[in-house]
C-alpha cells in the first residue's frame, strides 16, 4: 500500500505531525519505510516478530508501524501512560521479542529495559536518545536499504497487529488483527465514501486504532493525514480551520460550549460521531455547516455500523444506522433468538476481515465467537426500517473520555490494598467524560475510613494503574450484598440512588458530595 501511495501521489504531503513541525511526502514515506525495514532485519526483526511499541505521538511510531508490517512483524502498541507493572504483563503476554520505545517514556517512568523482563539491549531500539547502549533508532533507520524487500512478504491472513484492549473479567486482552482486517478499517472505508476527502485529522494518540486506520485511509486515498500530540478542546476548532480539515471526529464535548466564531471558517464536510442524540447532531451541523455521521466501532471488528454519507430518510438519524462495509448485524436475546423489532438484545456481527480472537485466549475466544459471529457485549434494538441503535452495554466496563476501563481490572488493584476487604467498581455518568470510575471499598475488620483516606486508596492506585484508569469518587461501606453465585451484587449498589455521586468522595474536587 505504501510503495502504490508513492506510486500515486508523489511528492504530497502524505503524514504531518504539525505540532512538531515534522512531515513526509508519499515518496519520502515510501524511502524511510523501505529503509526502516532493512534496518530492523539486520539487527533480528523478522517475519512473525513481536514488537512492543511505546511512543507518544511523533512521526516516528507510523514510520515503525508501516515498517513491520513490511516485514510482516507484529505490532504490540502499548498506552504511553501505562505503569511497569502494566507494560511487564503485555511483554508477557504477548511473548514481546523486541521493544521500540521513546526513551523520555522510559525515563519520566523510571523504567529500565530489563525491568520489562526484555534483558538483551540488542532487542531495544530507543527513539530520542542517540547515546543509548541500546540500537538508536535514527541509526536503524539509516543503516537500511531504500530497495529493501523482505524475503518472505507478508500475506493478508497474516497477523499485523496485538492490540490490547480491556477485558470484562481479569486483564486486558490482545485482539489479534490481520492486514486483512486493516485493508478493512481504511481502504474500504475510504472506498465507501468515495475518497472524497483531502485532508484528515487524527487527533488521538496513535497507539489507539483511530490514527492508524485514518493512516491507511490517506494513504490509500492520497489524503494528507494531519497528527496532533494528543486531544485538547482548547486547541480543537483552530486545528480544524488552520489544517483545512475535511474528515475527523467530532469532538463533542465543544458543544456544551457556545459557538465560536472560528466554526464558521473551518472547511469539514465530514464528522464522525459516537452516541450522540438528533439534538447534537443539528446543533453541530448548524455550527460548522458540515454533516455529522454517527458510527460504531470496537477493536474486535473495527466498523460496524454506519450512518451513510448521503441518505434521504431522517428517521436515521439519532441511531447508529446501517451494518457497515463486509458487516452482517443481528440482535440476538440471551437464549441465543433473535430479537424482534424494536426489541434490546445483545449486538452480533460477522464479516469480512473480523480479528483473529484474543492472543492465548482460547477460552475467552469460544466465549465471544460463535459460528463466526462476534459476540459485543453491547445492548441494542433494530428497527422497522434496519437501522440500529445502541442502548447500553452487557459488559462490565467504565467508558471514560474514550478509554474502555475494565472494572474487574480496578478492582483486583484495590483489593490487593491490605486494608481493604472488598471492592467494587461502577461508572458514573458525567458530562464531560461520559462516565467516571466509582469505587465502594468495604475495609477489613476494625478499620475505618478516617484509617484509609481516599487519597490513601488513590495513591495506592495511582502506582499501579495507569493515570486513566483510577477511580474519582469513594465511597466506604460496611458490608456487601452478593448474588447467588457469590459475586457482588452491584444493581444493588447502584439502585441505591438515583446520583452516585452522593455520599462519595470526589478525589478529583477533593469534597465530599
Amino acid at each position: 500500500m505504501v510503495e502504490r501511495a508513492a506510486r500515486l501521489y508523489g511528492d504530497k504531503i502524505a503524514i504531518d505531525f504539525f505540532e512538531n513541525g515534522t512531515a513526509l511526502s508519499f515518496n519520502a514515506l515510501h524511502d524511510q519505510v523501505c529503509r526502516l525495514s532493512g534496518g530492523l532485519a539486520q539487527i533480528g526483526v523478522q517475519k512473525g516478530t513481536h514488537v512492543l511499541v511505546l511512543m507518544s505521538n511523533r512521526i516516528e511510531f507510523p514510520l515503525a508501524w508501516l515498517a513491520l508490517a513490511r516485514l510482516g512483524a507484529v505490532m504490540v502498541p502499548a498506552i504511553a501512560s501505562l505503569t511497569e507493572k502494566e507494560l511487564r504483563f503485555i511483554v508477557e503476554d504477548a511473548d514481546v521479542d523486541f521493544l521500540i520505545a521513546e526513551a523520555s517514556l522510559l525515563a519520566d517512568k523510571g523504567i529500565a529495559v530489563s525491568d520489562l523482563g526484555l534483558r538483551p539491549l540488542s532487542k531495544t531500539i530507543i527513539v530520542g536518545d542517540e547515546t543509548s547502549a541500546a540500537h538508536v533508532f535514527e541509526a536503524v533507520l539509516a543503516s537500511g536499504d531504500p530497495d529493501f524487500v523482505p524475503l518472505s512478504p507478508p500475506k493478508r491472513s497474516d497477523l499485523l497487529n496485538i492490540q490490547y484492549t480491556s477485558g470484562t473479567t481479569g486483564l486486558p486482552k490482545g485482539v489479534m488483527q490481520s492486514h486483512r482486517y486493516w485493508i478493512i478499517c481504511g481502504p474500504a472505508f475510504s472506498e465507501a465514501l468515495d475518497n472524497r476527502f483531502t485532508t484528515v485529522l487524527a487527533d488521538h494518540p496513535f497507539f489507539y486504532m483511530d490514527p492508524q486506520w485514518m493512516l491507511l485511509f490517506g494513504l490509500y486515498s492520497g489524503a494528507r493525514v494531519d497528527f496532533t500530540n494528543g486531544l485538547s478542546l482548547r486547541k480543537y476548532i483552530g486545528w480544524l480551520a488552520d489544517r483545512k480539515t475535511e474528515f475527523t471526529w467530532l469532538a463533542d464535548p465543544i458543544l456544551k460550549s457556545g459557538p465560536n466564531p472560528l466554526e464558521k471558517e473551518t472547511t469539514v464536510k465530514l464528522f464522525l460521531g459516537y452516541n450522540l442524540t438528533p439534538t447534537m447532531i443539528k446543533e453541530a451541523e448548524g455550527r460548522f455547516g458540515a454533516r455529522v455521521r454517527e458510527a460504531y466501532g470496537m477493536t474486535e471488528i473495527g466498523s460496524g455500523l454506519q450512518v451513510p454519507f448521503d441518505f434521504g430518510d431522517p428517521d436515521i438519524i439519532g441511531t447508529a444506522g446501517l451494518p457497515a462495509h463486509f458487516r452482517t448485524c443481528r440482535i440476538v436475546r440471551a437464549d441465543g433468538t433473535e430479537a424482534a423489532v424494536d426489541e434490546p438484545g445483545e449486538l452480533w456481527v460477522r464479516g469480512d476481515g473480523l480479528f483473529d480472537g484474543y492472543y492465548n485466549r482460547p477460552d475467552a475466544n469460544k466465549e465471544v465467537i460463535i459460528d463466526g459471529w462476534f459476540l459485543t457485549g453491547d445492548l441494542a434494538t433494530k428497527n422497522a426500517k434496519g437501522y440500529f441503535k445502541l442502548v447500553g452495554r452487557l459488559k462490565d466496563m467504565v467508558k471514560r473520555s474514550g478509554e474502555n476501563i475494565s472494572c474487574n481490572e480496578v478492582e483486583q488493584v484495590l483489593v490487593d490494598m491490605p486494608e481493604i476487604f472488598a471492592a467494587a467498581v461502577v461508572s458514573v455518568p458525567d458530562p464531560h467524560r461520559d462516565e467516571e470510575v466509582k469505587a465502594y471499598v468495604q475495609l477489613n475488620e476494625g478499620l475505618h475510613p478516617e484509617d484509609v483516606p481516599p487519597q490513601v486508596i488513590l495513591a495506592h492506585c495511582a502506582e499501579r494503574l495507569a493515570k486513566f484508569k483510577l477511580p474519582r469518587y469513594v465511597e466506604y461501606v460496611t458490608q456487601f450484598s452478593y448474588t447467588s453465585s457469590d459475586k457482588i451484587a452491584k444493581r444493588e449498589l447502584t439502585a441505591a440512588s438515583d446520583d452516585l455521586r452522593v455520599g462519595a468522595f470526589d478525589l478529583l474536587d477533593n469534597i465530599r458530595r
